[in-house]
C-alpha cells in the first residue's frame, strides 16, 4: 500500500527502523530542499562504503547509462539492499516511462527506486503508480513565514541573528530561492565577522553588488511602470543566465507587495507603520506606497493573472522564455 508523507524526516525514521518503501519520489521547485532530503534518505538507505557497488546513478537522456530494470534487477553486492537513483523523471522516455512501471508492478525486493523530479503530473500513470507503490515528498517553495523561520533558523546556525528588516530586504533582493538565501546569509555572516546581529545595511552591502541588484532594478522598474528599463533590465538578467521562473517569481513578489500597500493604505495606514508591516527599508515601502496609489485593483488584477499565464506557459514550452517575459514586463508596465 502507498504511503505519503511531507516530511522528509519521518521518512529517515520509517527507514531506520526498517520500514522501506519499494519506491520514493522527491518533487517540487524547491531543489535545495529536495536535495538536502535526497541526502539524507540516501544515507540511510546505503552505507557511503557500499554505494560504490550498489549505487546506480541514471539520468534520463544520457548516453551509455544503465537500463532501470536492469539496475533494479541486479542483486546488491555485500550489502542489503541496491539503490537506483533516476534524476528528471519528468525527462523519461515513453520507453523508459513503460520500463518503470513494468518493473514497480513485480518490484526486486533488494532493490530500493529513488526518483527526483522539478515537476510531477499527478494525474498520469506512472505518477497513480508511485502514490500506490511508494512514498512521495513534495518540495514546494516555502511561503513567506515558513520562509522567514527558516532564514532565521539557518542564521542562528551560523551564530547570527537577522533583523526583521534584513530578512525582508534579503527576499527582496533575492527572491523565494532557498538555496540562494542560504549562500547569501551564509556570505554575510563571514563579512559580519564577530558582530552576532545582522542589519539591512550589511544585505545591501554585500548582497546588493551582485546580479541580484539588477533584478531588483527590474522589480523596482516594472513598479513605476518604466517600460525602457525594465526591458534592458529583463534583457541584461537573460544574457547573464538567470532562471526565467526566477524572474516570473521576483516579479509576481512586486506585485503582492503592490497589492498589500494598497490595502494598507486604503485603510489610511501610514508609511512609518507600512515599514514595520512589511520589514523593509523605509525608502522602499515608501516607493511602494507611491506606486500602488497609481494602480487600481482592477489593473493590479491583471497584473496576477498575467504572471499566473506567463508562468503556465514556459512551465509548459508555449513560447520561448525570452519572448514569454517580454510580454510579461510589457502588460505589468502597462497595467
Amino acid at each position: 500500500m502507498g504511503r505519503w508523507s511531507k516530511k522528509s524526516y519521518s521518512v529517515a525514521e520509517q527507514v531506520g527502523r526498517g520500514e522501506i518503501a519499494t519506491v520514493y519520489c522527491l518533487y517540487g521547485e524547491d531543489e535545495y530542499r529536495r536535495e538536502q532530503a535526497l541526502n539524507q534518505l540516501l544515507d540511510v538507505l546505503l552505507a557511503k562504503d557500499a554505494r560504490d557497488l550498489n549505487l546506480d546513478r541514471i539520468q534520463p537522456g544520457e548516453a551509455g547509462t544503465h537500463s532501470i530494470l536492469g539496475s533494479a534487477r541486479t542483486l546488491p553486492f555485500l550489502a542489503s539492499r541496491r539503490v537506483i537513483l533516476v534524476r528528471g523523471v519528468e525527462e523519461l522516455s515513453r520507453d523508459q516511462q513503460d520500463e518503470l512501471l513494468l518493473y514497480l508492478n513485480d518490484p526486486c525486493p533488494t532493490s530500493c527506486l529513488v526518483l527526483t523530479a522539478r515537476r510531477l503530473d499527478l494525474r498520469t500513470r506512472l505518477a497513480a503508480i508511485l502514490q500506490k507503490k511508494g512514498v512521495l515528498l513534495r518540495f514546494d517553495r516555502l511561503e513567506a513565514d515558513s520562509l522567514k523561520e527558516s532564514l532565521l533558523a539557518a542564521a542562528k546556525e551560523q551564530g547570527v541573528r537577522l533583523r526583521p528588516d534584513a530578512i525582508g530586504l534579503l527576499m527582496a533582493l533575492v527572491g523565494d530561492d532557498f538555496r540562494q538565501l542560504i549562500y547569501n546569509i551564509e556570505k554575510v555572516a563571514l563579512f559580519v565577522g564577530e558582530r552576532e546581529e545582522i542589519r539591512a545595511d550589511d544585505i545591501e552591502a554585500m548582497v546588493g553588488e551582485t546580479r541580484v541588484r539588477s533584478i531588483f532594478q527590474l522589480t523596482d522598474a516594472v513598479s513605476g511602470r518604466n517600460l525602457d528599463l525594465a526591458l534592458r533590465c529583463l534583457t541584461s538578467l537573460l544574457q547573464s543566465g538567470e532562471e526565467p521562473l526566477a524572474i516570473i517569481g521576483m516579479l509576481a513578489r512586486q506585485i503582492r507587495l503592490l497589492v498589500q500597500a494598497k490595502a494598507l493604505e486604503e485603510q489610511s495606514v501610514p508609511v512609518s507603520r507600512m515599514t514595520q508591516e512589511f520589514h523593509l527599508p523605509p525608502r522602499v515601502v515608501a516607493a511602494l506606497a507611491e506606486q500602488s496609489a497609481s494602480r487600481s485593483w482592477r489593473q493590479l488584477s491583471g497584473a496576477l493573472q498575467s504572471l499566473s499565464g506567463a508562468d503556465v506557459a514556459i512551465k509548459t514550452g508555449r513560447a520561448a522564455a525570452p519572448e514569454i517575459l517580454t510580454g510579461l514586463v510589457w502588460n505589468l508596465c502597462r497595467a
